[in-house]
């Protein structure tokens, strides 16, 4: 048998017991948190296919529950470490390199960060829904889109028609957010737009948007210090940069003991991973559960017979994409 067990974290492995149909007079079984499949359902699979049906139906748990960032939280934490380390790649590369303060300034001067304001209408769609949910969502877009362009006010529309929640009072507008603040498509979007402009329908992994950009500011320097530095770094020693040389040498080969000293280092020395890039790697893990569980079938509030059928079903899909998730969770599964 395997067991699994729910902890305040995640679900782990407790116990492996492999177990021949004659052991203790008891048919096979497989258990993960509390869905258990019988030697019928199991029928044919051998040990290592039972193994993945028990990585598929642990995330399906999680994912019917919302649990999912707790779960995938150590591999937050090691890509958090990952940037944290670049970053003092960064530091020392413009000590060794005397890159001046002023050389920073002038660069930052022709490549500035933007904070940019946003108001947006958002009709919920979401890439697992029907095509027919799909088109219905865009044709509701497309439809503001005409009373926008026909002289109706932006601000009053958002009230009128956007399925976000909240739009209502704030008329769709959203807190200024920066480079990593929201998903890939809409901060493109939003970045390509001037002051009163408006884009066209712009699909996203929660349906299709509407944006007018109310404001856009230059994050001043001192903000963007750490960024600049590291994006100067990285052109030093092309094709292959003496900054990527130092993270393989110095990161990924190094014992956990020599990692945990370079950590402690960037602490001392008060280095910091940009806000904006925390949030957009958290964002991005979010985006890899989102398309993990679009590929496997998982949605939020299954019933537990529902992930079982949807993991069952998960294991046998020979799509691409149900194939790279399958894969990618086997090599997460620790």
């Amino acid at each position: 048998m395997i067991w699994f067990k729910r902890t305040s974290d995640s679900l782990v492995i407790t116990t492996v017991i492999l177990c021949t149909a004659g052991c203790l007079d008891e048919p096979d079984m497989l258990i993960v948190g509390d869905i258990g499949y019988s030697e019928e359902e199991l029928l044919g699979l051998n040990a290592d296919r039972r193994l993945k049906l028990a990585e598929i139906t642990a995330f399906g748990i999680s994912v019917s529950r919302e649990e999912s960032d707790r779960v995938l939280a150590p591999l937050l934490k090691q890509t958090q470490d990952r940037a944290l380390l670049e970053q003092l790649a960064a530091h020392r590369f413009v000590e060794t390199f005397s890159i001046s303060e002023r050389d920073l300034r002038t660069h930052y001067s022709t490549n500035p960060s933007f904070e940019l304001t946003v108001r947006h209408i958002l009709f919920f769609s979401e890439r697992w829904q029907p095509q027919s949910h799909r088109d219905n969502a865009r044709n509701k877009a497309e439809i503001a889109l005409l009373r926008i362009d026909g002289g109706d006010h932006f601000p009053e529309i958002a009230a009128e028609l956007s399925e976000e929640p909240g739009a209502e009072g704030r008329q769709g507008l959203l807190t200024p957010g920066r480079e990593g603040s929201w998903v890939p498509e809409f901060w493109e979007a939003a970045l390509g737009l001037q002051p009163g402009e408006i884009s066209p329908v712009t699909e996203t992994q929660y349906g299709y948007h509407i944006l007018r950009l109310e404001d856009r500011q230059i994050i001043p320097f001192n903000e963007a210090r750490a960024v600049i530095s590291r994006a100067l770094a990285n052109q030093i020693e092309n094709p292959r940069t003496t900054l990527q040389i130092w993270l393989d040498d110095n990161a990924d080969r190094q014992e956990e003991s020599q990692r945990s000293r370079a950590l402690a280092e960037a602490a001392r020395l008060d280095i910091k991973v940009p806000e904006a890039e925390l949030s957009e790697l958290n964002r991005a893990w979010d985006n890899i559960t989102y398309q993990w569980a679009t590929a496997l079938g998982f949605r939020y509030g299954f019933t537990t017979s529902e992930v079982a059928q949807a993991a069952l079903q998960a294991l046998a899909n020979s799509s691409q994409n149900a194939t790279i998730a399958r894969n990618e969770l086997a090599e997460h599964d620790e």
